[in-house]
């Protein structure tokens, strides 16, 4: 329930998932194949320059990359979506977010902003297998950065199920022009490949009956400065891309993998590194009236605030619109909104918030939808009911969240 704003230099984005080994002849593997290749002949002489320069120190003795002058840090995310430049550009349901459609799973399985890992070290919930990799602070927000480029492991409690969503917050500079990849079920039969480039570029890649397809486009709103998040939703074998507001591509018919294993690659950048923060991957769930109609209640991660205040995220625009069309479809409905955060904080602050949070939701689907106030009820509960442990960056992520409860 946090996602924030946030702007960095030439921003560059690349996700990638692939369930077996890319083919030359495809996008992905030919500008793979091009970024290993020019990555051999920098990494020396970049890692050269790194050594002969001594690292900053933050207040704990730990490594801390000093960012240049024009370097914003990112802001943490709130819930399950993370920042992007674009996202403070017009409200829920307004601009280019009326026709955005990504929902999050609602049942973390990943999360990783990095909070937990001492800057200088490696991370701790990545197993690095590969290249120059470490955690940075840049004012107050951690990231994992390269410049040399590198690999890691993402390895998830269980094989992801048919439906299920990723999300990342990634900025690049400078280096061989790739960026982030995401490999899933390498080495078996089926394949996919999602990839998001400079300047808000996404595509798709997967092989379906018919053979190898490919899929994507630019998001023109992304500038070079932008800080951009891309956002995956497969569904069997039906997967759409999104960068920050837009969604750049879909697929359909494709066989796809489900490991519990996903493959992180990084390519080079210049002296600011690449960064990457804010990995977040779930398990879909069911429509809200379905759980609702059989339980009395359906909790979401999909209505986001700005972190530390009531004011609702642009990116909450499909789930709100789905709360405001079953209300309409079913008049007799009544509901109770509930607020609820993790444990990070002051307990008093976190109630107050959770109880704000509520309180707008209902504002927005009353004024937005024209649901009957009357209908409608609020509560909050800060962190006082968990239904996951707030030890673990997952537990945390699960436990903010808006439920809602038949009356």
């Amino acid at each position: 329930m946090h996602a924030r704003p946030f702007r960095l230099p030439s921003a560059l984005v690349c996700l990638a998932l692939a369930a077996a080994p890319l083919h030359a002849q495809g996008i992905m593997g030919r500008l793979k194949d091009k970024a290993k290749q020019i990555q051999k002949k920098t990494e020396h002489a970049i890692d050269s320059t790194i050594d002969q320069k001594p690292a900053a120190k933050a207040p704990n003795g730990s490594a801390v990359v000093k960012p240049v002058a024009d370097v914003k840090p990112a802001d943490a995310s709130a819930g399950s979506s993370a920042p992007d430049a674009s996202a403070a550009s017009a409200p829920p349901g307004q601009g280019a977010w009326l026709n955005y459609d990504f929902v999050p799973g609602d049942s973390v399985l990943y999360f990783e902003d990095f909070a937990d890992d001492a800057v200088g070290d490696l991370p701790k919930h990545l197993d690095v297998t590969h290249g120059n990799v470490t955690v940075v602070d840049i004012g107050g927000k951690k990231y994992l950065r390269t410049v040399t480029g590198g690999d890691a492991t993402i390895t998830l409690p269980a094989p992801l199920p048919e439906r299920f969503t990723i999300e990342v917050t990634f900025h690049r500079r400078g280096g061989n022009g790739m960026g982030l990849f995401l490999y899933l079920g390498r080495g078996t039969p089926q394949q996919l490949a999602l990839r998001c480039d400079a300047e808000g570029r996404a595509s798709i890649e997967g092989h379906g009956a018919s053979g190898t397809k490919e899929s994507g486009e630019r998001n023109p709103a992304v500038g070079p400065d932008d800080f951009e998040t891309c956002r995956y939703m497969v569904d069997g074998g039906y997967v759409k891309a999104y960068v920050n507001e837009m969604r750049v591509g879909q697929l359909n018919g494709l066989t796809i993998a489900r490991t519990p294993t996903i493959k992180v690659d990084l390519a080079n950048a210049d002296q600011n590194g690449a960064l990457v923060t804010d990995i977040r991957i779930a398990a879909g769930g069911r429509k809200l009236w379905d759980a609702l109609s059989t339980s009395g209640r359906a909790s979401t991660h999909g209505i986001l605030f700005a972190t530390g205040s009531a004011t609702l995220r642009p990116e909450s625009t499909p789930t709100l619109k789905e709360i405001g069309d079953l209300l309409k479809a079913h008049p007799d409905v009544r509901l109770a909104i509930e607020g609820h955060t993790d444990d990070v904080g002051d307990a008093a602050s976190n109630q107050t918030l959770s109880e704000q949070r509520a309180a707008a939701v209902k504002t927005f689907l009353v004024s937005s939808y024209g649901v009957d106030a009357g209908r409608l009820q609020t509560r909050g509960f800060g962190a006082s009911k968990p239904v996951a442990p707030n030890t673990t960056p997952e537990g945390r992520q699960q436990n903010r969240r808006v439920e809602l409860v038949k009356l």
